[in-house]
């Protein structure tokens, strides 16, 4: 597989989580049977064994700096930087601390940017999003949508939304790190807010769908959590770990 580098964005509080901490810190069973081992050593363990990866970035609340340091302090190839008040101002800031290491070859540096939370991503979903990034310089994750899909009028279905060719966007996302790095200082130049990096690259070009998998879920109520851990514990019996 083609390099990479990673921007990991792990600032958020994760409130609707109901948690004292951050909630990339809550517990995981470990693939490595580390008791207690957290959401955000299990995603940045999953980068750093990759040896494509040349640079693991993590965007982390500047107050809990040294709580998260020493989660990722023995995995390889990784730089905390403090992030901001959203998901885009923390990427945003792990954007420009890449480019200032990787300086003038940015232009080809493909850079993926992967939610702390989604814990249960695999090395398939990664592989194919560097390779989408060398063939196609804009890509995302994403899964086809299965289910019915309706607008609402207050608690009442307001009509039905045809589910063709909808999918549903995932991360790890992938792109050229000089067209992020200039699609993140426009957007703050104009106060433009969106979802993802894959949206905000998508203002000046267009994104290509890669195939992403749909135990890739992002740990966002506690019921997530209670999932990613099953597919984990799954993971480690099958790997027989």
């Amino acid at each position: 597989m083609s390099s990479y580098s990673v921007i990991i964005p792990a600032a958020g509080s994760g409130s609707r989580m109901g948690a004292s901490i951050p909630k990339v810190l809550l517990p995981l069973q470990s693939v490595e049977r580390r008791a207690g081992s957290s959401i955000l050593r299990h995603t940045v363990a999953v980068f750093a064994k990759d040896r494509s990866c040349k640079r693991i970035v993590v965007c982390v609340p500047d107050a809990w700096r040294s709580r998260f340091e020493t989660e990722v302090t023995d995995l390889a190839n990784v730089t905390l930087v403090a992030g901001g008040d959203t998901r885009q101002a923390s990427v945003h800031c792990g954007v420009e601390l890449l480019a200032g290491i990787v300086g003038a070859d940015g232009e080809r540096e493909a850079v993926l940017v992967h939610d702390a939370a989604r814990v249960c991503v695999k090395e398939e979903t990664i592989s194919r999003v560097v390779a989408g990034v060398y063939q196609h310089g804009a890509v995302t994750a994403a899964v086809r949508v299965v289910d019915s899909l309706c607008r609402a009028e207050g608690d009442l279905v307001g009509g039905y939304i045809s589910r063709d060719d909808v999918w549903a966007i995932q991360t790890p996302q992938g792109f050229w790190l000089s067209d992020l790095l200039v699609a993140h200082r426009n957007a703050k130049l104009g106060g433009i807010s969106v979802s993802d990096d894959a949206a905000l690259v998508g203002l000046s070009r267009r994104i290509h769908l890669i195939e992403g998998d749909r135990q890739n879920v992002k740990v966002t109520m506690p019921e997530d959590l209670e999932i990613a851990r099953r597919i984990i514990h799954q993971g480690v019996v099958a790997h027989g770990v």
